[in-house]
């Protein structure tokens, strides 16, 4: 047999303390009600709470918030079609607002305990010893830093970019990636080509710019794959912005670092991560974005 303690548990649980102004204001009309289908004025609810808490009744603005809540949860029913509106509730009303409000609960409950079990599920996964290391570390001032990393000749750039970039990138992240410097390397070769489709199928999203200096032999070789990529739902974009005047040429990782193409003879890129140089960083994606939205789609550019 459930007591009434247990039955203040249960409703405390769902946020409905008898203490709670909210409730004490419905009580206060299930007693003012001669019968279920009454309205009461607020000029009566507000006698019925004068008899219930004397002088701690509260202010009006209080009851009026309290009733506007008690409408919102359905608990009780307002008729406004008068010039005094008149508040109405019933067991049936309750039932329904309890059951909504239960409903609600159980979802937050559910959410929470997904979001424990993710929890424990990472923390399960914790190396014990490499854990204690970073703590002590980090209480020891000795936080690792990201360094810069320096590579020259297009195979060390293309690892770097591997590395650095598409390493361990998942759904949502973004890849910008400027194309000029990709001219003078092999990069639509069938590897990479793969590598960059399997990136794609997990739902990587890729933003090309082409800014139109000698890129044209990038467009032929990227059309038809970019639009076969396209029609399969991926998330990959290809657009070109005219531009004469020098701009950053550039892979990036969100908006975690950029690979930075710092020269073209010989080919070098420097791995920046954003803890290195925020400003660069920042206004290198900043820039990319700004010509990224104003440029043609591949497919409508006209040679």
């Amino acid at each position: 047999m459930v007591t009434e303690l247990q039955h203040e548990e249960i409703l405390g649980s769902i946020g409905l303390d008898k203490t709670r102004k909210d409730m004490i204001v419905l009580g206060a009309l299930l007693k003012a009600q001669q019968d279920p289908t009454q309205f009461i004025t607020f000029e009566e609810l507000r006698e019925q709470l004068a008899l219930d808490e004397g002088s701690r009744r509260g202010k009006d603005p209080l009851i009026y918030r309290s009733l506007s809540w008690l409408e919102k949860e359905g608990f009780i029913r307002i008729d406004s079609s008068r010039h005094k509106h008149g508040y109405s509730t019933s067991i049936a009303t309750i039932e329904r607002a309890l059951d909504g409000l239960v409903a609600k609960k159980i979802q937050e409950l559910e959410k929470e305990l997904k979001q424990t079990d993710s929890e424990v599920t990472q923390l399960s996964e914790i190396n014990s010893d490499i854990t204690s290391s970073s703590l002590i570390n980090l209480l020891a001032g000795k936080r690792r830093i990201e360094k810069p990393v320096f590579a020259q000749g297009n195979e060390n750039i293309l690892k770097l970019l591997d590395d650095k970039v598409y390493r361990g990138l998942k759904k949502g992240d973004v890849v910008r990636i400027t194309l000029e410097w990709l001219a003078q390397s092999d990069y639509m070769n069938v590897r990479r080509i793969i590598n960059a489709e399997s990136l794609i199928k997990k739902g990587v999203e890729f933003r090309a710019l082409d800014y139109n200096r000698g890129g044209k032999k990038i467009r032929e070789k990227s059309r038809e794959i970019i639009a076969e990529s396209q029609k399969r739902g991926n998330n990959v974009g290809y657009r070109i912005f005219p531009r004469k005047d020098a701009t950053y040429q550039f892979v990036a990782r969100n908006r975690e670092g950029i690979m930075l193409i710092v020269s073209e003879d010989p080919l070098s890129a420097t791995w920046l991560p954003r803890s290195s140089n925020p400003e660069l960083v920042d206004n290198a994606i900043e820039s990319f974005d700004i010509d990224f939205k104003q440029g043609t789609n591949l497919a409508d550019f006209k040679e």
